[in-house]
């Protein structure tokens, strides 16, 4: 236990940053302890100790990085949703407390498009999905409906879809690159949600309850 330890403190002083602590940098030392324990042979006459560094090292590594991972897709939500959610919220009437119950159920199905726009890159939360194959086909054949509508969008509002859910760019970022405001780009990517959900109402073949 203390070469793991010492060997989690060496990994956390070249930490890039602290968005991990050094306790999770400690388990997954410990974790690396415990396999290398179970899969040491002392029939190769190598010390354990030789043996064990490189496989709690590695132990380390590797769990940071999948942190790191699971890191960014929450900064990612943490971002991209509120966002989102406001600019569906500005394409209501002048005084969106008072939103119908039609205005709440665009809403609704605006995020639903996002998430499924996002498919490609993120993974379903939704885990019964992949235990229902008639469901996962249908999600599939929707998402590539979704896709085909973007392409059907106006110039404007096919490049702030394209960069914001393909290319994961937020809204300040394509205002930048495309000489506008923010809340311009928000006013576009609302309508162009607006249009894919009426491309998809006009579209047959759809089962509703997916």
């Amino acid at each position: 236990m203390p070469l793991a330890r010492m060997i989690a403190a060496k990994v956390f002083a070249l930490r890039p940053d602290d968005s991990v602590s050094f306790e999770d940098y400690l388990q997954y030392g410990r974790v690396g302890l415990m396999e290398a324990i179970d899969r040491y042979d002392c029939s190769r006459e190598v010390p354990f100790e030789a043996y064990s560094v490189h496989r709690i090292r590695g132990s380390i590594l590797n769990g940071i990085s999948h942190e790191t991972e699971l890191s960014a897709q929450r900064e990612f939500w943490r971002t991209r949703i509120p966002e989102r959610m406001d600019s569906l919220i500005g394409s209501l009437a002048d005084k969106p407390e008072r939103a119908s119950l039609q205005d709440l159920i665009d809403i609704t199905v605006g995020m639903a498009l996002g998430l499924i726009l996002d498919s490609d890159e993120i993974e379903p939360i939704d885990e019964t999905i992949h235990a229902n194959p008639y469901a996962a086909a249908e999600l599939q054949q929707l998402s590539e409906l979704i896709r085909a509508c973007v392409e059907r969008l106006p110039q404007r509002e096919r490049d702030i879809v394209k960069g914001h859910y393909f290319g994961r760019l937020e809204f300040q970022t394509i205002a930048q690159q495309s000489a506008v405001t923010k809340g311009r780009v928000s006013q576009l990517h609302a309508r162009a949600l607006g249009m894919l959900r009426e491309m998809l109402a006009d579209s047959s073949g759809i089962d509703r309850k997916v």
